[in-house]
């Protein structure tokens, strides 16, 4: 029976784990996370069939066919420092928000068997304790095939998400960074600045509605990881950071022009009305 290495199980790798074994595919899932107590939990679900306690043991196992990224950008490029000496047949799957870090380290140490599958789902909480096994049914999933490896290279990564209700979308990786800015990276973005913004004086739970709470919410998302994601994806974040001070202040100087301003205000709730 062909292997599975999950590196990290929080609330992607925690999913993916549980997601490929109630799929009904055959394979024997190892998992390592620095967290004992996720691994414990893990095992004791039957979501893996083994814990590996220390990263230098990997090389071990036996009949590896992937090797899932599933922690932090910074992790995982510590991870791959290390198991680049892996078998080049063992395809390296990063399931990062941001791809730049990890395909510039890649490229520098000519680390050809790896591909992008970012899947576009997740949760402002994280951890093991919170993984499902449906987080990634009916989801899209961006594939960055950045070596451009044969179909039959990659057929194995595209058959697991397919088994467990991905849809699969190919991408660049300039697309994917662009996209992704302006879809996930930019909003979190202006979320935890607008948190930082408000007084430490106004009571949110007293004086704020539903709204307020529901835009809020994804300023509670992991900041180890968030931090690591600005960071990656900065150059695009930077740009799309402009544009909307731009388009900002464009509103702001419309204060004193309110009818002006209703149908700049109107034409940017047509737009959202259309998606």
């Amino acid at each position: 029976m062909k292997s599975i290495l999950i590196l990290g199980l929080g609330l992607i790798g925690g999913s993916l784990a549980k997601a490929i074994k109630e799929s009904g595919l055959e394979y024997r899932i190892h998992a390592y996370d620095p967290d004992q107590l996720s691994l414990e939990n893990a095992l004791n679900d039957k979501s893996i069939d083994e814990a590996v306690d220390e990263i230098e043991t990997i090389l071990q196992i036996e009949d590896l066919s992937l090797v899932m990224l599933c922690s932090s950008i910074d992790n995982t490029i510590e991870n791959l420092k290390f198991l680049k000496a892996i078998d080049e047949k063992t395809l390296f799957v990063s399931l990062a928000s941001s791809l730049s870090s990890i395909n510039d380290f890649a490229k520098t140490e000519g680390i050809k068997n790896i591909i992008f599958t970012h899947p576009i789902s997740g949760s402002h909480k994280s951890g093991y304790e919170n993984a499902s096994p449906n987080l990634f049914n009916q989801k899209n999933v961006i594939s960055v095939n950045v070596n451009n490896l044969q179909k039959n290279q990659i057929h194995e990564i595209e058959k697991i998400w397919s088994s467990i209700g991905s849809n699969i979308i190919n991408m660049s990786v300039d697309d994917h960074e662009r996209f992704l800015m302006f879809t996930s990276h930019l909003p979190h973005l202006i979320a935890y600045t607008t948190m930082l913004s408000i007084d430490d004086e106004v009571d949110i739970s007293k004086f704020s509605a539903g709204g307020l709470k529901d835009f809020l919410r994804i300023a509670e998302s992991n900041p180890d990881l968030w931090a690591d994601i600005f960071s990656s994806n900065s150059k695009n974040l930077k740009v799309g950071s402009e544009i909307f001070i731009n388009n900002l202040n464009k509103i702001i100087n419309l204060f004193e022009d309110p009818e002006t301003l209703k149908e700049l205000l109107a034409k940017i709730r047509n737009k959202k009305q259309k998606l």
